[in-house]
C-alpha cells in the first residue's frame, strides 16, 4: 500500500488536491474517479516512514502526538460501534490530515489485510506506537476486548496530552519573558552602554566604578560575541551528550529530584505517569510483571526507573507491590499506602487511578504556583539590570553637568 499525492478538479468544478492510499497508480485513479475527482496530476509520495527505532514515553515519536491521540479515539469509537477492523482502519486513513500518520496507518491497514494482527502490524513502527500501545493491543486482541482496550488507550492518551499541554502552557510565558529579558540585556550592553564611551571620550573625568564595570561588560560582549555564542552552543551540546550517556543521565536525574521546588514537581510527574500507566495496563488485562516492564520505560527518570526494576525483582519472588516500592524510598508514602490498600481489597486499578488523579491535580497546582513566583522574579531581575545600566549612564552625566555648572 502506498500514498499518492494528486491534483485535480472536483465534480463541482473546483480545484482540489490531497492524498489517497492505494496499491498502484491505477487503483488510486479509480478511487478518486469514484469520488468524482478528475485527475490532472498524480504521483507516489516517497520517503515515507518505514521502521523506526525504539521510543520513550510518548505515543508519537515521529507524528504529532495530538493527531495520534485523536486517531486512537476515532479507532476506539468505531471498533466499539462494531465496525470491522479493516473498515475502521480505512476510515482512519481517510480522516487523518497528518501525512506521516496517514502513511503509517496505510501500511498498518495493508499488513492487517494480509492477515496479521493489529499489534504485530503496529510493531513495525515502535517510534510511533509505544510499548504500552503494543502490549495493550495484544491483550485486547487475545481476549476479544479490543474495543474496551482501545477506549482505555484513548482515555490514557488524552490524559497524557492534557498534562503535556498544561506544562507547556504554564512554561510558555516565563520562557518568553526569559528570552525577551536576555535580548533586552544584550541590546543594552551591545548598543546603549557603548554610547557612554562616545559621550565621555574627550573628557578627562574619572568614571564611576559602576560605569567602568558596565563598560567592561559591554566591551566584552561587543568584541567577544562569537566566543560567547560558541561557548553557549558548546555547553548545550556537551550537556546533551552527557545526559545521553547512561552514567550522565542517572546523575542528572538524581540532581533533578533534589533541586529545590523543581525536584518535587519532577517526582510528582513521574509518580503520576507510573500510577496512570500501571492502572491502564492492569485494567486492560496485562499481567503485573509485564506491565511493570513497560511502565519502567514510561517513567522518564533513571533513579525511579532503577527503583522499579529492583521492585520488579522482589515482586517476581512473591512479594507484594507496595513493600518493595516503599523500601526503595523513591515513592511517596501516600502512593505505597494506596497500593497496599488496593492489593488487600482487590481494587488496585481503582486506587492507582485515584493516586494518578490526585497527583495530576498537585502537578497543576505546583506549576501554577511556580509560574506565579517566576513572573515577578524575572520582572525584578530585568528591572534590576535595566536600572543598573541606566544608573551607570546617568551617574557620569550628572557629574559632568555639575562640573559644567560649577564656577571657574
Amino acid at each position: 500500500m502506498a500514498i499518492f499525492e494528486y491534483k485535480g478538479v472536483s465534480s463541482a468544478g473546483k480545484p482540489t488536491k490531497g492524498t489517497v492510499d492505494a496499491d498502484s497508480t491505477k487503483s488510486a485513479r479509480q478511487k478518486l474517479k469514484q469520488k468524482g475527482i478528475f485527475i490532472s496530476e498524480i504521483k507516489e509520495r516517497t520517503g515515507e516512514i518505514k521502521s523506526q527505532s525504539k521510543s520513550g514515553f510518548s505515543f508519537g515519536g515521529t507524528v504529532n502526538s495530538k493527531n495520534l491521540t485523536l486517531m486512537i479515539r476515532q479507532l476506539a469509537t468505531m471498533i466499539k460501534a462494531r465496525i470491522p477492523l479493516d473498515e475502521a482502519l480505512d476510515a482512519v486513513v481517510e480522516q487523518t490530515d497528518d501525512p506521516k500518520l496517514k502513511s503509517v496507518m496505510s501500511q498498518v491497514k495493508a499488513t492487517v489485510n494480509e492477515g496479521k494482527s493489529l499489534a504485530d502490524s503496529c510493531k513495525v513502527f515502535p517510534k510511533v506506537f509505544s510499548p504500552i500501545f503494543i502490549a495493550m493491543i495484544q491483550v485486547g486482541e487475545a481476549s476479544g476486548n479490543l474495543d474496551l482496550v482501545l477506549v482505555r488507550l484513548a482515555n490514557f492518551a488524552e490524559a497524557n496530552q492534557q498534562m503535556r499541554q498544561k506544562i507547556i502552557g504554564a512554561l510558555t510565558y516565563p520562557i518568553f519573558m526569559m528570552i525577551a529579558g536576555t535580548a533586552i540585556t544584550i541590546f543594552l550592553f551591545a548598543f546603549a552602554v557603548p554610547k557612554i564611551t562616545e559621550v565621555f571620550a574627550g573628557s578627562n573625568m574619572a568614571l564611576p566604578q559602576l560605569t567602568q564595570i558596565m563598560l567592561a561588560i559591554s566591551n566584552f560582549i561587543s568584541n567577544q560575541w562569537f566566543f560567547l555564542i560558541a561557548l553557549l552552543l558548546g555547553s548545550f551540546f556537551l550537556f546533551k551528550w552527557w545526559i545521553g550517556t547512561k552514567a550522565g543521565r542517572a546523575k542528572w536525574d538524581a540532581i533533578a529530584l533534589k533541586l529545590p521546588g523543581v525536584g518535587k514537581l519532577v517526582r510528582m510527574i513521574a509518580v503520576s505517569r507510573f500510577a496512570r500507566t500501571l492502572s491502564t495496563m492492569l485494567g486492560s488485562g496485562v499481567q503485573l510483571l509485564d506491565a511493570i516492564d513497560v511502565v519502567k520505560e514510561v517513567v522518564d527518570n533513571a533513579v525511579i526507573r532503577k527503583a522499579l526494576i529492583q521492585s520488579r525483582d522482589s515482586i517476581s519472588e512473591g512479594h507484594s507491590i507496595a513493600g518493595p516500592l516503599k523500601a526503595s524510598g523513591e515513592f511517596p508514602p501516600i502512593l505505597t499506602h494506596m497500593i497496599a490498600v488496593g492489593e488487600r481489597t482487590g481494587e488496585l486499578e481503582e486506587m492507582l487511578n485515584v493516586v494518578s488523579d490526585a497527583y495530576d491535580s498537585q502537578v497543576d497546582t505546583a506549576i501554577q504556583s511556580m509560574t506565579r513566583l517566576l513572573e515577578p522574579l524575572m520582572i525584578a531581575v530585568m528591572g534590576g539590570v535595566i536600572a543598573l545600566v541606566a544608573l551607570s549612564i546617568f551617574m557620569p552625566l550628572l557629574e559632568l553637568n555639575n562640573l559644567a555648572a560649577s564656577p571657574g
